[in-house]
Protein backbone atom coordinates (compact mmCIF):
# COMPACT_ATOMS: atom_id res chain seq x y z
CA UNK A 1 0.00 0.00 0.00
CA UNK A 2 1.57 3.04 -0.99
CA UNK A 3 -1.43 6.01 -0.41
CA UNK A 4 -3.05 6.90 2.83
CA UNK A 5 -6.91 7.52 3.09
CA UNK A 6 -8.42 9.48 6.23
CA UNK A 7 -11.88 7.77 6.54
CA UNK A 8 -14.11 10.13 8.87
CA UNK A 9 -17.30 8.35 10.16
CA UNK A 10 -19.97 10.01 12.99
CA UNK A 11 -19.21 6.81 15.20
CA UNK A 12 -16.85 3.65 14.48
CA UNK A 13 -19.06 1.76 14.31
CA UNK A 14 -23.05 0.87 14.89
CA UNK A 15 -23.93 -2.56 14.16
CA UNK A 16 -26.21 -1.70 11.16
CA UNK A 17 -23.13 -0.06 9.18
CA UNK A 18 -20.80 -3.01 8.22
CA UNK A 19 -20.43 -2.33 5.03
CA UNK A 20 -18.16 0.46 6.02
CA UNK A 21 -16.01 -2.37 8.26
CA UNK A 22 -16.21 -4.30 4.91
CA UNK A 23 -14.70 -1.21 2.69
CA UNK A 24 -11.70 -1.30 5.20
CA UNK A 25 -11.13 -4.90 4.69
CA UNK A 26 -10.86 -5.24 1.51
CA UNK A 27 -8.34 -2.51 1.00
CA UNK A 28 -5.67 -2.98 -1.50
CA UNK A 29 -3.51 0.10 -2.53
CA UNK A 30 -4.52 2.30 -0.32
CA UNK A 31 -3.63 2.32 4.00
CA UNK A 32 -7.03 3.58 5.91
CA UNK A 33 -7.28 5.03 9.18
CA UNK A 34 -10.49 5.88 10.98
CA UNK A 35 -11.41 9.28 12.60
CA UNK A 36 -14.83 8.62 14.30
CA UNK A 37 -16.28 10.71 17.72
CA UNK A 38 -17.16 7.23 19.45
CA UNK A 39 -15.58 3.55 19.36
CA UNK A 40 -18.70 1.05 19.65
CA UNK A 41 -18.57 -2.54 19.39
CA UNK A 42 -15.41 -2.52 19.05
CA UNK A 43 -15.21 -6.93 19.80
CA UNK A 44 -17.34 -7.06 16.79
CA UNK A 45 -15.54 -4.71 14.71
CA UNK A 46 -11.45 -5.02 15.41
CA UNK A 47 -9.83 -2.70 13.78
CA UNK A 48 -6.07 -0.94 14.72
CA UNK A 49 -6.02 2.32 12.89
CA UNK A 50 -8.58 4.23 14.66
CA UNK A 51 -8.55 7.81 16.33
CA UNK A 52 -11.48 9.40 18.48
CA UNK A 53 -12.04 12.91 18.70
CA UNK A 54 -12.10 13.64 22.43
CA UNK A 55 -14.43 15.48 24.28
CA UNK A 56 -15.12 18.75 22.45
CA UNK A 57 -15.02 17.09 19.06
CA UNK A 58 -18.82 17.74 18.31
CA UNK A 59 -18.94 20.63 19.35
CA UNK A 60 -16.01 22.30 17.65
CA UNK A 61 -15.52 20.15 14.48
CA UNK A 62 -11.85 20.00 15.55
CA UNK A 63 -10.02 17.67 17.47
CA UNK A 64 -5.73 18.18 18.96
CA UNK A 65 -5.53 14.00 18.44
CA UNK A 66 -6.73 14.53 14.48
CA UNK A 67 -4.80 17.24 13.67
CA UNK A 68 -1.63 15.08 16.07
CA UNK A 69 -2.25 11.98 13.41
CA UNK A 70 -2.96 14.32 10.00
CA UNK A 71 0.57 16.32 10.63
CA UNK A 72 2.61 13.17 11.73
CA UNK A 73 1.08 11.16 8.49
CA UNK A 74 0.71 12.00 4.84
CA UNK A 75 -2.75 11.35 3.87
CA UNK A 76 -3.36 11.54 0.30
CA UNK A 77 -7.36 11.68 0.48
CA UNK A 78 -10.50 12.43 2.73
CA UNK A 79 -13.28 9.70 2.92
CA UNK A 80 -16.33 10.65 5.13
CA UNK A 81 -19.15 8.08 5.46
CA UNK A 82 -22.97 9.94 5.52
CA UNK A 83 -23.63 13.84 5.30
CA UNK A 84 -23.70 14.29 8.60
CA UNK A 85 -20.75 12.93 9.59
CA UNK A 86 -18.80 13.97 6.69
CA UNK A 87 -19.24 17.65 8.06
CA UNK A 88 -16.23 16.70 10.56
CA UNK A 89 -13.99 15.63 7.43
CA UNK A 90 -14.80 18.80 5.63
CA UNK A 91 -12.63 21.04 8.22
CA UNK A 92 -9.49 18.70 8.03
CA UNK A 93 -9.77 18.37 3.75
CA UNK A 94 -9.98 22.54 4.24
CA UNK A 95 -7.50 23.05 6.51
CA UNK A 96 -4.66 20.49 5.30
CA UNK A 97 -5.86 20.80 1.69
CA UNK A 98 -6.92 17.68 0.42
CA UNK A 99 -9.57 15.60 -1.85
CA UNK A 100 -12.19 15.34 0.00
CA UNK A 101 -15.15 12.35 -0.71
CA UNK A 102 -18.30 11.60 0.80
CA UNK A 103 -20.63 8.31 0.15
CA UNK A 104 -23.99 9.23 0.64
CA UNK A 105 -26.18 6.41 1.52
CA UNK A 106 -29.80 7.49 1.78
CA UNK A 107 -31.29 9.86 4.13
CA UNK A 108 -28.55 12.15 4.05
CA UNK A 109 -29.69 13.88 0.67
CA UNK A 110 -33.36 14.57 1.51
CA UNK A 111 -32.48 15.28 4.74
CA UNK A 112 -30.58 19.07 3.24
CA UNK A 113 -34.50 19.91 2.21
CA UNK A 114 -36.28 18.68 4.97
CA UNK A 115 -36.90 20.67 8.17
CA UNK A 116 -35.32 17.79 10.07
CA UNK A 117 -32.07 19.73 9.21
CA UNK A 118 -32.64 22.02 11.88
CA UNK A 119 -33.34 19.60 14.93
CA UNK A 120 -30.26 20.26 17.54
CA UNK A 121 -28.37 16.48 16.07
CA UNK A 122 -28.34 17.61 12.43
CA UNK A 123 -28.32 21.50 13.16
CA UNK A 124 -24.59 21.62 11.87
CA UNK A 125 -25.34 19.60 8.89
CA UNK A 126 -28.15 21.91 8.05
CA UNK A 127 -25.73 24.84 8.29
CA UNK A 128 -22.73 23.22 6.37
CA UNK A 129 -24.40 21.24 4.09
CA UNK A 130 -24.40 23.10 0.69
CA UNK A 131 -20.48 24.14 1.61
CA UNK A 132 -19.84 20.25 2.01
CA UNK A 133 -21.81 19.54 -1.44
CA UNK A 134 -19.43 22.68 -2.80
CA UNK A 135 -16.63 21.03 -2.11
CA UNK A 136 -16.92 17.88 -2.25
CA UNK A 137 -14.01 16.40 -4.72
CA UNK A 138 -16.64 13.92 -5.56
CA UNK A 139 -19.88 12.58 -4.02
CA UNK A 140 -20.43 8.53 -4.32
CA UNK A 141 -23.99 8.07 -4.65
CA UNK A 142 -25.48 4.59 -3.39
CA UNK A 143 -28.20 4.78 -5.99
CA UNK A 144 -28.87 6.53 -9.39
CA UNK A 145 -31.84 8.50 -7.41
CA UNK A 146 -29.49 10.14 -4.77
CA UNK A 147 -27.38 10.66 -7.49
CA UNK A 148 -29.72 12.72 -9.24
CA UNK A 149 -30.72 14.50 -5.97
CA UNK A 150 -26.91 16.02 -5.52
CA UNK A 151 -26.71 17.10 -9.44
CA UNK A 152 -30.21 18.71 -8.44
CA UNK A 153 -29.01 20.39 -4.70
CA UNK A 154 -26.00 21.83 -7.06
CA UNK A 155 -23.05 19.30 -7.21
CA UNK A 156 -21.43 18.90 -10.33
CA UNK A 157 -23.06 15.77 -12.27
CA UNK A 158 -19.04 15.34 -13.11
CA UNK A 159 -18.45 15.26 -9.64
CA UNK A 160 -21.99 12.55 -8.85
CA UNK A 161 -21.27 9.34 -9.51
CA UNK A 162 -23.34 6.19 -9.00
CA UNK A 163 -22.11 3.92 -5.82
CA UNK A 164 -22.71 0.58 -5.65
CA UNK A 165 -21.64 -0.86 -2.24
CA UNK A 166 -19.98 -4.42 -2.23
CA UNK A 167 -20.34 -7.62 -0.38
CA UNK A 168 -17.78 -10.30 0.74
CA UNK A 169 -19.35 -13.03 -1.68
CA UNK A 170 -17.08 -15.76 0.12
CA UNK A 171 -18.84 -15.24 3.24
CA UNK A 172 -22.61 -16.01 1.80
CA UNK A 173 -23.25 -19.23 0.17
CA UNK A 174 -26.21 -20.53 -1.62
CA UNK A 175 -26.98 -24.34 -0.43
CA UNK A 176 -29.81 -26.25 -1.84
CA UNK A 177 -33.24 -26.47 0.02
CA UNK A 178 -36.42 -28.64 -0.11
CA UNK A 179 -38.95 -27.27 -2.31
CA UNK A 180 -41.61 -28.18 -0.81
CA UNK A 181 -41.12 -27.29 3.12
CA UNK A 182 -42.89 -24.73 4.68
CA UNK A 183 -41.66 -21.29 3.55
CA UNK A 184 -38.66 -19.77 5.82
CA UNK A 185 -39.17 -15.95 5.38
CA UNK A 186 -36.88 -13.38 7.06
CA UNK A 187 -36.91 -9.10 7.35
CA UNK A 188 -33.42 -7.95 8.59
CA UNK A 189 -32.92 -4.54 9.56
CA UNK A 190 -33.22 -1.51 12.33
CA UNK A 191 -37.29 -1.32 13.56
CA UNK A 192 -37.81 2.23 11.70
CA UNK A 193 -40.45 3.40 9.41
CA UNK A 194 -38.54 3.18 6.42
CA UNK A 195 -38.09 -0.76 6.72
CA UNK A 196 -41.14 -0.73 5.86
CA UNK A 197 -41.66 -4.32 8.37
CA UNK A 198 -45.27 -3.31 9.34
CA UNK A 199 -46.38 -3.79 5.83
CA UNK A 200 -44.01 -6.98 6.01
CA UNK A 201 -46.34 -7.94 8.78
CA UNK A 202 -49.25 -7.00 7.12
CA UNK A 203 -48.46 -8.87 3.93
CA UNK A 204 -47.71 -11.82 5.32
CA UNK A 205 -51.10 -12.23 7.19
CA UNK A 206 -53.10 -11.46 3.86
CA UNK A 207 -51.13 -14.76 2.67
CA UNK A 208 -51.93 -16.72 5.44
CA UNK A 209 -55.03 -16.22 4.99
CA UNK A 210 -55.51 -17.65 1.49
CA UNK A 211 -53.24 -20.73 2.28
CA UNK A 212 -49.78 -19.76 2.60
CA UNK A 213 -47.78 -22.12 4.73
CA UNK A 214 -45.04 -20.28 6.50
CA UNK A 215 -43.17 -18.68 9.08
CA UNK A 216 -41.89 -15.03 9.91
CA UNK A 217 -38.90 -13.97 11.48
CA UNK A 218 -38.08 -10.16 12.35
CA UNK A 219 -34.35 -9.93 13.14
CA UNK A 220 -33.15 -6.52 14.30
CA UNK A 221 -34.57 -3.95 17.22
CA UNK A 222 -35.20 -0.64 16.96
CA UNK A 223 -37.74 2.12 17.93
CA UNK A 224 -40.53 0.64 16.64
CA UNK A 225 -40.59 -2.62 18.22
CA UNK A 226 -43.26 -2.20 20.59
CA UNK A 227 -45.28 -1.23 17.35
CA UNK A 228 -44.53 -3.98 15.54
CA UNK A 229 -45.38 -6.85 18.46
CA UNK A 230 -48.52 -4.84 18.78
CA UNK A 231 -49.66 -5.42 14.99
CA UNK A 232 -48.32 -8.66 15.43
CA UNK A 233 -51.06 -9.37 18.21
CA UNK A 234 -53.70 -7.25 16.33
CA UNK A 235 -53.18 -9.61 13.08
CA UNK A 236 -53.56 -12.72 15.26
CA UNK A 237 -50.38 -13.91 13.79
CA UNK A 238 -49.01 -15.68 17.25
CA UNK A 239 -46.91 -18.44 16.75
CA UNK A 240 -46.49 -17.61 13.21
CA UNK A 241 -44.13 -14.68 13.64
CA UNK A 242 -40.76 -14.84 15.73
CA UNK A 243 -38.75 -11.92 16.99
CA UNK A 244 -35.12 -12.79 17.12
CA UNK A 245 -33.05 -9.64 18.19
CA UNK A 246 -30.12 -8.70 16.62
CA UNK A 247 -27.47 -11.11 15.26
CA UNK A 248 -23.31 -10.72 14.61
CA UNK A 249 -22.59 -11.22 10.72
CA UNK A 250 -21.79 -14.91 11.14
CA UNK A 251 -25.04 -15.64 12.92
CA UNK A 252 -26.57 -13.84 9.92
CA UNK A 253 -24.84 -15.57 7.24
CA UNK A 254 -25.69 -19.06 8.96
CA UNK A 255 -29.46 -17.98 9.19
CA UNK A 256 -29.40 -16.77 5.94
CA UNK A 257 -28.95 -20.15 4.49
CA UNK A 258 -31.48 -21.72 5.88
CA UNK A 259 -33.96 -19.38 4.70
CA UNK A 260 -36.30 -19.04 1.26
CA UNK A 261 -37.58 -15.32 1.51
CA UNK A 262 -36.29 -12.10 2.44
CA UNK A 263 -38.93 -9.54 2.98
CA UNK A 264 -37.78 -6.23 2.13
CA UNK A 265 -40.58 -3.67 1.37
CA UNK A 266 -38.75 -0.51 2.59
CA UNK A 267 -40.90 2.66 2.12
CA UNK A 268 -40.01 6.36 1.96
CA UNK A 269 -40.78 7.24 5.61
CA UNK A 270 -42.90 10.80 6.58
CA UNK A 271 -39.85 12.76 7.41
CA UNK A 272 -38.39 11.58 4.18
CA UNK A 273 -35.89 9.42 4.98
CA UNK A 274 -35.35 6.28 2.52
CA UNK A 275 -32.94 3.62 1.27
CA UNK A 276 -30.36 3.66 -1.24
CA UNK A 277 -28.81 0.16 -1.63
CA UNK A 278 -30.13 -2.23 1.22
CA UNK A 279 -26.79 -4.69 1.86
CA UNK A 280 -29.36 -7.29 3.44
CA UNK A 281 -30.79 -7.89 0.05
CA UNK A 282 -27.42 -8.20 -1.68
CA UNK A 283 -26.67 -10.48 1.15
CA UNK A 284 -29.68 -12.86 1.01
CA UNK A 285 -29.47 -12.87 -3.37
CA UNK A 286 -25.88 -14.32 -2.71
CA UNK A 287 -27.00 -16.51 -0.26
CA UNK A 288 -29.99 -18.34 -2.43
CA UNK A 289 -32.83 -16.22 -0.56
CA UNK A 290 -35.21 -14.65 -3.06
CA UNK A 291 -35.61 -10.85 -2.21
CA UNK A 292 -39.11 -9.41 -2.03
CA UNK A 293 -38.82 -5.77 -1.93
CA UNK A 294 -40.26 -2.75 -3.28
CA UNK A 295 -40.03 -0.04 -6.08
CA UNK A 296 -38.01 2.10 -3.92
CA UNK A 297 -34.83 3.97 -3.74
CA UNK A 298 -31.77 2.28 -5.70
CA UNK A 299 -33.34 -0.93 -4.81
CA UNK A 300 -34.44 -1.97 -8.18
CA UNK A 301 -30.94 -1.36 -9.13
CA UNK A 302 -29.93 -4.69 -7.29
CA UNK A 303 -33.29 -6.75 -7.52
CA UNK A 304 -34.25 -7.34 -11.07
CA UNK A 305 -38.39 -7.72 -10.84
CA UNK A 306 -39.51 -11.63 -12.11
CA UNK A 307 -35.87 -12.24 -12.67
CA UNK A 308 -33.56 -12.19 -9.27
CA UNK A 309 -36.77 -11.46 -7.00
CA UNK A 310 -40.15 -9.77 -7.14
CA UNK A 311 -40.90 -5.71 -6.52
CA UNK A 312 -43.87 -4.34 -5.09
CA UNK A 313 -45.24 -1.16 -4.72
CA UNK A 314 -44.45 0.88 -1.28
CA UNK A 315 -46.90 -0.14 1.35
CA UNK A 316 -48.77 -2.32 -0.97
CA UNK A 317 -49.36 -5.23 1.70
CA UNK A 318 -51.41 -7.17 -0.40
CA UNK A 319 -49.37 -7.00 -3.40
CA UNK A 320 -46.58 -8.23 -1.18
CA UNK A 321 -48.69 -10.93 -0.20
CA UNK A 322 -50.28 -12.43 -3.35
CA UNK A 323 -45.96 -12.26 -4.26
CA UNK A 324 -45.91 -14.84 -1.14
CA UNK A 325 -48.50 -17.24 -2.45
CA UNK A 326 -46.33 -17.24 -6.04
CA UNK A 327 -42.91 -18.16 -3.95
CA UNK A 328 -44.92 -20.99 -2.52
CA UNK A 329 -43.36 -22.88 -6.38
CA UNK A 330 -40.25 -24.18 -5.40
CA UNK A 331 -38.83 -24.18 -8.97
CA UNK A 332 -39.68 -20.65 -9.33
CA UNK A 333 -37.83 -19.66 -6.07
CA UNK A 334 -34.84 -21.98 -7.22
CA UNK A 335 -34.62 -20.26 -10.51
CA UNK A 336 -34.77 -16.34 -9.26
CA UNK A 337 -32.37 -17.52 -6.90
CA UNK A 338 -29.91 -18.92 -9.14
CA UNK A 339 -30.40 -15.54 -11.18
CA UNK A 340 -29.68 -13.47 -8.33
CA UNK A 341 -26.59 -15.22 -6.94
CA UNK A 342 -25.41 -15.14 -10.96
CA UNK A 343 -25.90 -11.06 -10.19
CA UNK A 344 -24.02 -10.28 -7.12
CA UNK A 345 -21.30 -12.42 -8.78
CA UNK A 346 -21.62 -9.55 -11.92
CA UNK A 347 -22.15 -6.62 -9.80
CA UNK A 348 -21.66 -6.51 -6.37
CA UNK A 349 -18.19 -8.60 -5.19
CA UNK A 350 -16.29 -6.22 -2.70
CA UNK A 351 -13.16 -7.20 -3.85
CA UNK A 352 -14.46 -5.29 -8.00
CA UNK A 353 -16.29 -2.57 -5.63
CA UNK A 354 -12.96 -1.90 -3.87
CA UNK A 355 -10.78 -1.93 -6.60
CA UNK A 356 -13.31 0.40 -7.98
CA UNK A 357 -13.43 2.48 -4.87
CA UNK A 358 -9.52 2.84 -4.98
CA UNK A 359 -9.97 4.38 -8.94
CA UNK A 360 -12.09 6.84 -7.57
CA UNK A 361 -9.49 8.21 -4.92
CA UNK A 362 -7.28 8.16 -7.87
CA UNK A 363 -9.14 10.11 -9.71
CA UNK A 364 -10.23 12.31 -6.52
CA UNK A 365 -6.39 12.48 -5.98
CA UNK A 366 -6.15 13.86 -9.83
CA UNK A 367 -8.87 15.81 -10.17
CA UNK A 368 -7.79 18.28 -7.10
CA UNK A 369 -4.24 18.59 -7.96
CA UNK A 370 -5.44 19.63 -11.12
CA UNK A 371 -7.80 22.07 -10.31
CA UNK A 372 -5.83 23.10 -7.18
Amino acid sequence: MSKKVALFCTNFLPWSQTFVYEELQHHVRYEAEVFANQRLNEDRFPFENVTLGGRFYTLTRRSRAFEKRFEQESFDVIHGHFGPGSIYALYYAERYHLPLLCTFHGYDVPLLRSDKRFRPEFLRYGFLGKRLLNRLTLALCASTELREMVIEMGVPAERAVCWRLGIDLSRFHPVEKNPSKSLDLLCIGRFVEKKGFEVALRGFAHALHRGLDGHLTLIGDGPLMGRLKKVRADLDLGQKVTFAGTMTQAELASRLQSADVLLAPSVTASDGDRESGLIVVKEASASGVVPLSTWHGGIPEIVEDGVTGFLVPERDAESLGERLLLLQDGGLRAKLAKAARQKMEREYDIRDRIAALEQYYDEAIERFGREG
